[in-house]
């Protein structure tokens, strides 16, 4: 029972998966902590007509919390607030389309489903750039994603840019400081 200085091994304190000493199981597990992602599965309440009452405050808010984690370290992580800004514009700037300009709504579809695609390239270029934090872009392309499956009348699409005006605005408040 020593140690090995040649390579800095501990010797003879049993084998590495926790069982005999030395070397602890949990020493080299993740320790890193992310929400599970929040999918969105409808807007609306079971007559498919009222608007859930809970749909821009608790829904919302759970969202916003999938968006921040604990690195491995423990450290607060998050969706930047710069990344998270670019997404909110883009689906705002359909909504001015809509608005500025009547019968757009067919034309602008495709478009506005084209946004998950955009979502997941930028997903994968800040879970690249810093891979600790991919659990909560994960969940901001679920959401994302999620939501705009279920668009299917501009009724739908303003239901979802408010879900996600007051996911933001929680986001806003819960962000860790390092990510505003």
């Amino acid at each position: 029972m020593g140690y090995d200085g040649r390579y800095g091994n501990q010797q003879s304190f049993g084998n590495r998966n926790g069982s005999g000493g030395g070397f602890q199981k949990n020493s080299f597990e993740d320790k890193s902590e992310t929400p599970n992602p929040v999918k969105i599965t409808t807007f609306y309440k079971v007559d498919g007509k009222t608007v859930q009452e809970d749909l821009f405050d608790s829904v919302a808010l759970n969202v916003a919390k999938s968006f921040k984690g604990k690195n491995r370290k423990g450290n607060e992580i998050g969706v930047t607030s710069t990344q998270l800004r670019r997404i909110f514009d883009e689906v705002k700037r359909f909504e001015q389309i809509l608005t500025l300009q009547e019968n757009q709504w067919e034309k602008q579809l495709p478009y506005i489903k084209m946004i998950k695609s955009k979502v997941a390239y930028s997903v994968a270029r800040a879970a690249k750039q810093k891979s600790e934090e991919k659990g909560v872009y994960k969940n901001l392309e679920t959401f994302i994603s999620s939501g705009i499956d279920l668009i299917k009348t501009q009724e739908d699409y303003h239901i979802f840019i408010n879900l996600f005006e007051a996911a933001y605005g929680f986001y806003y408040e819960l962000a860790p400081k390092n990510c505003l």
